[in-house]
């Protein structure tokens, strides 16, 4: 599947697999919710080591670990979409965390907006259902077949571009 569809496509493509890869890459991780701290605005779901952890805390910024090339991901090293760290909080079990920031710019996603810049969040599609392609018996018939349920969501999804400023 070509990148383009998969991030600027009205097409629903959900990696249903993506932390069985996670856990593939060996690396042992949480998950990271990062949050605007003025807004509350979720901007980015991803995963931190200890390494990360302690990185965020020294910097006082977002750092993060990158499960797909395995290595430390500095947030805005890159972009210059840095995000200032204002808090990290941990659930009530302790298997996650959220990092409540700041961004020092607009930009906060790696991928760009119609304009060119870098979206304020990487959440900047909704998923619109419509069911379509089977009825409510066929639905219940197909709960334990995820070929059939996976047809489902695919014929009854389509993703819409917010408008984000």
């Amino acid at each position: 599947m070509a990148h383009f569809e998969l991030e600027e496509g009205n097409q629903f493509l959900l990696d249903w697999y993506k932390l069985k890869k996670v856990a593939a890459c060996e690396s042992p991780v949480v998950p990271v919710a990062v949050q605007h701290a003025d807004t509350m605005e979720v901007l980015i779901v991803a995963y931190a080591n200890e390494q990360a952890l302690v990185e965020s805390f020294r910097r006082k910024i977002c750092v993060l670990w990158s499960t797909s090339r395995n290595k430390l991901w500095i947030k805005g090293e890159t972009s210059g979409d840095v995000l200032d760290l204002v808090e990290v909080r941990v659930n009530c079990e302790q298997n996650s965390l959220l990092f409540l920031v700041r961004p020092r710019l607009t930009g906060v996603c790696h991928t760009k907006g119609p304009d060119g810049s870098t979206r304020p969040s990487c959440y900047y599609r909704r998923v619109h259902w419509t069911e379509k392609t089977k009825g409510s018996e066929d639905l219940a018939e197909a709960k334990d077949d995820t070929a059939d349920l996976s047809e489902v969501i695919k014929g009854s999804t389509q993703l819409e571009h917010l408008s984000m400023s």
